[in-house]
């Protein structure tokens, strides 16, 4: 709700300030004497963009600002939170303010943080609705009036309603995974015959070991220096065990071993080295025969070596051609064959993805259809209370109804729900939006939020002229709605009804003065005795008898 509303050189007013009650608040004055002001500052806040520059003294600035609380008014409070413009301090707390400047400059604060006119709008559209002439309405929305509908037929449609968009939103899934499958059917041959091409490569190269290409490297590092190795051990082997021209350094060894011996025989302090000696021997002589068996299985093997390189380039053209190693050959074989496998078998996942969607489709519908019921239901118990309503509003013989049209199915349902009205017998009636009188549109509009008051989050409602053409019974009617109205809502209207202005909680005065051909105009709250003064003053006289009427009424 709105908490005070400051403004400061805008329009006709230098400075004003006013706090506003949570039931109804009136605002009475003479004609022209500048009702709208404040009603126009009001839109300017919630986004409107102004015609001019809407400040009196045109060398300086023009400034709105009003204080919101926000209590009990989570989504909004969650909208700020996400928009990161909440309110630190106090989160049921919302402070906006507009600046206007001759060059069409200006900034919006939003808790004291930059904002923009998108932002104004998104947040007004949970504050405050304004009923008036030409005003933009929400409620005029088909969309708010199928969620206004909703909201009356209960707790069990809500819960329906739930359901219905969990199983719109598995539809919608499901039926994109279908569009897909469709799709990827008229290109799965061609795919697939890619796939058997590459796999055809890839079987050719017979890839099974995930160790071949280290282990081939290296049997290519040995053959490629089989005869370097081989003369090295042979010379090496000839050393040990002697030629023609050479003796054995195997037997050698053999002679100094026995010698040592021999030696050892006589002096014992040459047995270890004897020991030794006789160790060496052996370990020469093993070593003799590790290479005689190394040259027998030594050979040079040009052919396979030949192979190995060939196969060597054929790995490696393949991991070139597909930008990947050689475990990443065998990795795409496993991948490929599992989507060519795939590929190969649509109809069983075609079948298997359409029964789902069935299932669901099935549910969907079923549901959607109990929405529908459920709001024509309920939609027969609105038409009559609202046509009832609007009869204690002067429209005698008038019909609210709903008309309900048939669409493609959405989360919400099968169908809209227009809100119409026929004012008079025998009109054939239409929809809220097509009205041409805004003061009957008011008092359609009051109607509808008096019997819906509990069904709408919006805390503040705006009535612009709601009286126009009406008085007597009907004026006591309509303050009488208004009043109920204001017990669960804050409502702020102007009026030129006293029968509306004696209910207020609060009560306001416009004037307007012109000194020096410069138009001013006072706004203010009246107590007491200025109330009474201005009750008598829209009774039609100042007298002490019309004072003290006025008294009485608002007694």
């Amino acid at each position: 709700m709105i908490e005070s509303v400051h403004l400061e050189n805008f329009l006709f007013m230098n400075n004003a300030d006013l706090s506003f009650s949570k039931g109804l608040n009136v605002i009475t004055g003479e004609t022209g004497a500048g009702k709208s002001v404040l009603l126009e500052a009001i839109k300017l806040l919630l986004g409107k963009k102004p015609k001019s520059n809407p400040a009196l003294n045109k060398e300086k600035t023009a400034k709105i600002q009003a204080v919101f609380s926000l209590k009990g008014n989570k989504p909004l409070q969650d909208l700020l939170e996400e928009r990161g413009f909440e309110n630190e301090d106090d989160p049921e707390k919302l402070l906006i303010s507009r600046t206007f400047k001759e060059d069409g400059k200006g900034n919006i604060l939003v808790n004291s943080i930059l904002g923009n006119m998108a932002l104004l709008k998104d947040i007004g559209e949970g504050l405050v609705e304004i009923h008036g002439q030409n005003e933009h309405q929400t409620m005029l929305k088909t969309d708010t009036q199928r969620l206004l509908l909703d909201k009356f037929c209960g707790k069990e449609h809500e819960n329906n309603l739930e359901k219905l968009k969990d199983l719109h939103k598995d539809r919608k899934t499901l039926a994109a995974k279908l569009e897909e499958l469709e799709s990827n059917l008229e290109a799965s041959e061609r795919r697939a015959n890619e796939i058997k091409d590459i796999l055809d490569e890839l079987n050719y190269l017979n890839i099974e070991d995930q160790n071949e290409e280290d282990e081939l490297k290296s049997e290519l590092n040995k053959l490629a220096n089989a005869e370097n190795i081989i003369e090295k051990l042979a010379e090496s082997y000839n050393l040990l065990s002697g030629t023609d021209d050479s003796p054995s350094l195997v037997s050698m060894l053999h002679r100094i071993s026995s010698n040592f011996s021999a030696i050892s025989a006589y002096r014992n302090d040459f047995t270890d080295l004897s020991e030794k000696i006789s160790d060496m021997y052996y370990e020469l002589k093993s070593v003799e025969s590790d290479l005689s068996s190394e040259l027998d299985s030594l050979q040079s093997d040009p052919q396979r070596l030949d192979w190995i390189q060939s196969r060597l380039m054929e790995l490696s053209r393949a991991q070139r051609k597909y930008h990947t190693d050689f475990l990443g050959l065998i990795k795409m074989n496993q991948e490929l064959s599992e989507e060519l496998y795939e590929l190969e078998r649509p109809d069983a996942a075609k079948k298997k993805l359409q029964e789902k969607f069935d299932k669901i489709n099935e549910q969907f519908l079923k549901t959607a259809a109990l929405v529908t019921s459920e709001r024509k239901k309920s939609g027969k118990t609105l038409e009559k209370t609202v046509s009832s309503e609007m009869s204690k509003l002067g429209f005698n013989q008038a019909k609210f109804y709903i008309d309900f049209k048939t669409v493609e199915p959405t989360a919400k349902g099968n169908e809209t729900a227009e809100f119409c009205v026929s004012l008079n017998p025998g009109s054939p009636g239409g929809p809220l939006k097509k009205i041409a009188s805004g003061g009957e549109l008011s008092r359609v509009a009051l109607a509808i939020k008096t019997v819906l008051a509990a069904c709408d989050n919006l805390p503040t409602l705006v009535f612009d002229e709601i009286d126009a053409g009406i008085g007597g019974q009907t004026a006591e009617a309509v303050a009488e709605s208004l009043k109920t109205l204001s017990d669960d809502k804050q409502v702020i209207l102007v009026t030129h009804l006293h029968q509306i202005a004696k209910e207020g909680d609060k009560h306001f005065t416009v004037t307007k003065s012109v000194s020096n051909n410069e138009t001013e105009v006072c706004i203010a709250e009246v107590k007491d005795a200025e109330r009474a003064e201005e009750i008598a003053r829209m009774l039609g006289s100042l007298d002490s008898k019309t004072i003290e009427f006025a008294k009485t009424m608002l007694n």
